[in-house]
């Protein structure tokens, strides 16, 4: 007689980080509750996904759910799913992360709970064919994943096998659509499943179907006594053909599979928020779009995973050295490499700029590591950083790294290595959110030229009607490794008659910072009046202080006279700048700015907000402020003759601040 396999597993991902109390709370109120559950309910088996973060917690805080959880495994009532140790996006990593994570959390469970899984449970359903091989070679046999991604015609409640380049991986497709109601009774939840799961009596074959739920789905179902009316019911004789089960109990006794390629692809929730953004897709899953696609959508996050990138070569081609260094370097590597520092799980909406900064954070612990445990030359060098088919200059520096991208020649990375933080990872303003549209990413040094007229507005912090060359795409016209210097040339278009303008703009690299050189000409048959900007943008990189004001303190040199502003307040100044430093006053560093001519200057703090979570199923949002920026502007007023052209200079140090010693 055909029987109707259903496996629960309860999804216990969370992203708690470091957070002590975030582990307690939620052991106390469901994992301990479900774990007492099982133990007095034999009759109901589960398979448990968590992550290593999770099972690290329960080992130094309650090795009494340790010694619960292997005993329950010991009778065949749980089994313990594994994967990547810190929640990765597997698809996103080298094979050397992605079999290292896994590994690690497979060393981890064999040491706590006494075998070593066998199964996994790809968060997100991230999920792409490379995979195959790595699975493969750490010793899983099984993976499960959103059955959206899997072709229509394969969809028939049966195991998958598939392969890649000789290797094999069984899929367990995930068929959430029966999940049961909260408050629904466990009797009705059975007659309402569909009678297709239900083989007829003279066929041999055997139907799965594997429910995934979150640590609240599952509290609400056992405060409802679901599972007890379920066990009740699957001893009468109505339900006799349907059996509850585990993973790997079902594919010990499996009759058949089918045999199919799966296409990469990712979870209906993710693929939903990942085509356009910030913008809920009412239309059915896309079961090709991808964690890269939804990357491409959402450029800071794209921006934090070429960082990944960078450091994950970097630390592979460290040879020799200190071990030691280099092994806990890796470990905070693959700690940033966690999906929820890109997707904000379940909603599939981005991650927020604070799970960014902390994965910059410790990116930058990775490489002070490595330049630690091996003498690092400093360099310079020009290459696909972000694989958008241009080369991008990457400065690695005693002090810092930074990246220079080639769209307004604009560093859009300047990650300061002793502090831990990446101060250009700014976000754009977003009108739906923010009130205004940015037509540019805010890096550091990017330049606007535009009309007297629109001055006002300007400095009243709106936008430019017209971006001169925030968004050109500057060419090279000379690159020197060895003197650290790059020469960059972008043409623009000025005011409302497009008056063709040039501007050549010269980097030179120290380990100390940057001299950043323009020469701004005229190229059109008439004259150009107006004001030539430069803009320089701080993120905000503290998110943990309880501190009210910012964390950067401002101080100029205007007229002579030294002159402290409030970061929390707009500031304007016509003329007179010779001076500027801006301090962080969280991590104690300055960042001191001296152009070769007086200028003017304008500072406003700008406000992000974004969604955060999601109220509900059709896309409505709860929008929260996010994160801050420092933005300040160096003006001149420029009055160009037909190809004459003028000259300014801005010279960039970052030095540490000297913490003072109370008496």
């Amino acid at each position: 007689m055909a029987s109707l396999n259903i496996c629960f597993e309860l999804a216990l991902n969370l992203d708690g980080g470091e957070d002590k109390s975030f582990w307690e709370n939620n052991y106390q109120k469901w994992f301990k509750q479900f774990l007492t559950f099982l133990y007095t309910h034999p009759k109901i088996p589960f398979s448990l996904s968590l992550t290593g973060s999770q099972l690290d917690y329960c080992e130094d805080s309650h090795p009494e759910a340790i010694q619960m959880l292997s005993e329950l495994t010991s009778r065949h009532q749980v089994e313990v799913l594994g994967g990547g140790y810190y929640e990765p996006a597997l698809p996103l990593l080298f094979p050397v992360d992605r079999s290292g994570q896994i590994e690690k959390m497979n060393s981890a469970l064999r040491s706590t709970i006494g075998k070593r899984p066998r199964g996994s449970l790809l968060l997100g359903s991230l999920w792409e064919p490379s995979l195959i091989t790595t699975f493969y070679s750490c010793g899983i046999e099984y993976v499960c994943i959103d059955s959206a991604l899997i072709p229509s015609h394969y969809r028939k409640f049966k195991p998958i096998i598939t392969s890649e380049q000789g290797k094999t991986l069984k899929i367990l497709p995930i068929s959430n659509q029966f999940k049961p109601e909260s408050g629904q009774n466990g009797g009705n939840w059975l007659k309402s499943l569909p009678l297709g799961l239900n083989l007829q009596a003279n066929t041999s074959e055997n139907s799965f179907v594997l429910i995934t739920l979150s640590i609240e789905e599952l509290a609400s179902l056992l405060s409802s006594d679901f599972f007890k009316e379920l066990q009740v019911e699957l001893e009468t004789q109505d339900f006799s053909n349907i059996v509850l089960t585990l993973p790997q109990t079902y594919l010990k006794n499996v009759d058949s599979y089918i045999t199919a390629y799966i296409p990469a692809g990712m979870d209906s929730n993710l693929s939903r928020w990942g085509k356009n953004c910030y913008r809920y897709s009412q239309s059915k899953n896309d079961p090709s779009l991808t964690i890269y696609d939804y990357l491409n959508v959402y450029m800071q996050n794209r921006r934090l995973y070429d960082r990944m990138v960078y450091i994950s070569m970097f630390i592979a081609q460290c040879h020799g050295g200190d071990k030691m260094r280099k092994k806990a370097a890796q470990e905070k590597l693959w700690e940033s490499q966690s999906l929820f520092n890109y997707i904000n799980l379940p909603s599939g909406l981005p991650a927020i700029a604070k799970k960014r900064q902390k994965a910059y954070s410790l990116l930058n612990e990775a490489e002070k590591l490595i330049r630690e445990s091996k003498e690092v030359k400093e360099s310079l060098t020009t290459f696909d950083y972000n694989s958008d088919g241009f080369n991008e200059y990457v400065c690695q520096l005693k002090k810092l790294h930074a990246v220079i991208s080639p769209i307004g020649a604009q560093i859009c990375d300047l990650n300061i290595i002793s502090v831990f933080a990446n101060y250009a990872a700014n976000l754009s303003k977003i009108k739906e959110f923010d009130g205004d549209d940015d037509k540019y990413y805010r890096g550091f040094f990017v330049e606007h030229l535009f009309e007297n007229s629109e001055s006002s507005s300007f400095f009243k912090g709106q936008a430019l009607k017209t971006e001169t060359f925030a968004n050109t795409r500057f060419v090279e016209t000379k690159f020197d490794s060895r003197r650290n210097e790059i020469h960059l040339a972008g043409k623009g278009l000025f005011s409302r008659q497009k008056l063709p303008v040039s501007l050549n703009k010269n980097y030179i690299v120290s380990s100390d910072g940057f001299v950043v050189q323009y020469i701004l000409k005229n190229e059109s048959p008439f004259a150009v009046k107006g004001v030539f900007s430069v803009e320089v943008n701080f993120a905000q990189t503290d998110f943990d202080s309880k501190k009210q004001e910012s964390q950067y303190h401002s101080e100029l040199i205007l007229k002579g006279n030294r002159q402290v502003f409030l970061a929390e307040k707009s500031f304007h100044a016509e003329n007179g700048v010779s001076v500027l430093q801006v301090t962080d006053s969280v991590r104690k560093i300055a960042f001191l700015f001296e152009p070769n001519e007086e200028s003017g200057f304008f500072s406003q703090p700008l406000t992000f907000k974004r969604p955060v979570t999601q109220l509900a199923p059709e896309g409505l949002v709860d929008v929260d402020e996010v994160s801050k920026t420092l933005s300040i502007q160096f003006c001149w007023n420029i009055d160009l003759a037909v190809g004459h052209s003028t000259e300014k200079t801005i010279n960039l140090s970052i030095i540490p601040v000297k913490k003072r010693h109370k008496k």
